[in-house]
């Protein structure tokens, strides 16, 4: 997904070890050289991006950095400071590519979250309200906005990437699965709506899909300014979540209980420099 933000104050590189050095297999993954910045634009506008050795996210809380290092959505996150949900953060990271191997970069981004946040967490399941995502239309015929993908995410770059864009009334999706769409969506809990609940792909579709969803938030930004260079800018008088999701894609919200796993925060501290 891609964010483009003003860059905030405060950096911090960390230095791995060298690229083709050999690790022991008891070494936790961690990217051999990592960027680290408070983003102070807080525009809500979110970004990440993972191909040919560099991983990209821009506008993060350290909550959403949570959700991507354990695979977890952000109200799956129970406990930790005030702050893990408003200050924003830029990352700027490379790794080695290994032919053949997926690269966990979850894994390397849990290892850079405990060495500079100092990060401590473990899981727990609790009952939860939920969304299942599912097809709205008996037929099962999709809206126009969503599209089986062709891209080569291996090859494609630049506009034609894959990835989520993610902003105030907007989500771009490119290249993505359908739990992955389900994540997006998710992410708008940021903005206090009513979506402030697990969303879980049961619509049965399989593949990557290119995705277009355009509605009025319940809060909308105030005005002041164009919107973020690549997002329209925000329609007052659209339709809401739930109604473009049905008339755009063809996909409804239905409301469910169930277990969920969540991840309880033990300690975080905040960034400081070396």
């Amino acid at each position: 997904m891609r964010v483009w933000v003003a860059i905030g104050m405060m950096a911090i590189i960390v230095s791995a070890t060298e690229a083709q050095a050999p690790r022991q297999a008891s070494e936790q993954p961690r990217f051999d050289v990592a960027s680290l910045k408070i983003n102070i634009a807080n525009d809500g506008v979110v970004f990440d991006q993972s191909q040919k050795g560099r991983y990209t996210i821009y506008g993060y809380t350290l909550a959403a950095l949570i959700r991507s290092a354990h695979r977890v959505q952000e109200f799956q996150i129970v406990g930790g400071p005030d702050w893990m949900n408003s200050e924003r953060f830029n990352i700027e990271a490379t790794y080695v590519e290994v032919p053949g191997v997926p690269s966990r970069t979850d894994l390397m981004l849990r290892t850079l979250l405990e060495e500079r946040f100092k990060l401590a967490v473990h899981n727990e399941t609790r009952e939860r309200p939920v969304y299942a995502l599912v097809l709205a239309r008996a037929d099962r015929r999709l809206g126009p906005q969503l599209q089986k993908s062709a891209r080569d995410c291996a090859t494609a770059k630049g506009p034609d990437g894959c990835g989520s864009s993610v902003g105030p009334g907007f989500i771009r999706s490119r290249g993505r699965t359908m739990a992955q769409f389900a994540e997006s969506l998710s992410r708008l809990t940021n903005t206090g709506s009513s979506l402030n609940r697990l969303i879980v792909d049961k619509t049965g579709l399989e593949g990557q899909y290119d995705v277009t969803l355009k509605f009025t938030p319940e809060n909308i930004p105030p005005a002041g300014g164009p919107p973020p260079p690549g997002f329209p800018a925000v329609d007052p008088n659209g339709p809401s979540i739930f109604t473009a999701l049905q008339e755009q894609l063809g996909l409804k919200l239905d409301s469910q209980r169930a277990p969920v796993d969540v991840l309880v925060v033990d300690r975080a501290e905040r960034l400081t420099e070396n």
